[in-house]
């Protein structure tokens, strides 16, 4: 968050709030790597290097990835356990596919037959201790998820999630409405839950009106009553908004192209966070015919340092 870069403090709970009995703090990466739109299912033209170089330099305890193709989830999986990076090198590590009714379908890496639909996926540093695979009200289009693996490991009931929101408008609600209500019931329950993803859905969009909490209303994001704070909401960029997470056409806040890819709390389990954009990668991932270079995806990375209680 360009609040760091500043030297300004982040955001730290409030007086009088809950105490704090256990704090930990965590790393989160997500991106939204275009597996299929942008890189054609592809292992070899760039793109998993990009994103085991950006991981291996940020080194995440939470990994979120949108429109993943499964031999991609498979290469940095592998990647991963290589660099030994996960504490349990056979379980740290969930793919969810996301159906298509058109077969839109990742094309081979190999040339042969496009045979698989693209996905989610999450890879957590710490052992999962098992898998909520939740399919989202559909759209007509893909089976959208919400894919969390909870975390007993450590302390507070940790759970972390990824999701991907359609882009159709006329579902946009119903399918934020159910990720919101498993965010609120995990967290009623005394648990934990981060959730990353591309809602394809902007912080002043009033459908995000019920999950902001009224702390982080501002002149950029007003009118709201949930319970959650999104990572990049302090930015003083465009506070209660946050930085850009596109570079396309379709216009955000504050000068800034479109902020659709987030990271979730609830505010009563946060002691601190930040979050920080960063520009998407132009000379790393190669077409399909590897004679030029393109944009590795339509989204930027994501990245965020949260320190939760362990209530």
């Amino acid at each position: 968050m360009l609040a760091t870069l500043l030297g300004l403090s982040v955001w730290t709970a409030p007086a009088g709030s809950a105490a704090v009995t256990g704090t930990a703090t965590y790393k989160v990466w997500h991106w939204n790597i275009a597996g299929h739109a942008l890189n054609f299912g592809a292992t070899d033209n760039g793109l998993v290097d990009a994103i085991l170089g950006s991981l291996s330099y940020r080194d995440p305890d939470f990994i979120s990835l949108n429109e993943i193709c499964p031999d991609q989830y498979r290469a940095i999986l592998k990647g991963l356990q290589d660099a030994n990076w996960p504490q349990s090198p056979s379980n740290f590590a969930r793919f969810e596919p996301m159906p298509d009714v058109d077969a839109d379908l990742c094309k081979s890496d190999n040339g042969g037959p496009d045979t698989d639909p693209y996905g989610v996926a999450v890879f957590s540093k710490f052992a999962p201790s098992g898998t909520d695979r939740i399919t989202l009200p559909s759209d007509g289009d893909k089976a959208r998820k919400l894919l969390c693996v909870p975390i007993t490991s450590q302390p507070g009931g940790l759970r972390f999630c990824t999701t991907h929101i359609t882009f159709k408008n006329a579902y946009k609600q119903a399918q934020l409405d159910t990720v919101r209500t498993k965010m609120e019931q995990f967290t009623a329950a005394g648990g934990t839950v981060i959730t990353a993803g591309d809602f394809n859905v902007q912080p002043h969009d009033p459908l995000l009106d019920n999950w902001y909490a009224q702390s982080a209303t501002s002149s950029n994001n007003a009118n709201n009553s949930g319970i959650f704070r999104e990572f990049d909401d302090l930015d003083p960029l465009c506070p209660g908004w946050g930085e850009q997470t596109t570079e396309g056409t379709l216009a955000g806040l504050c000068g800034q192209p479109a902020k659709v890819d987030h990271v979730f709390a609830a505010e009563s389990r946060l002691v601190s966070y930040d979050a920080d954009t960063h520009p998407i990668a132009r000379n790393r991932c190669l077409n399909r015919s590897h004679t030029e270079y393109i944009a590795c995806s339509d989204h930027r990375i994501v990245t965020a340092t949260v320190t939760v209680t362990a209530p």
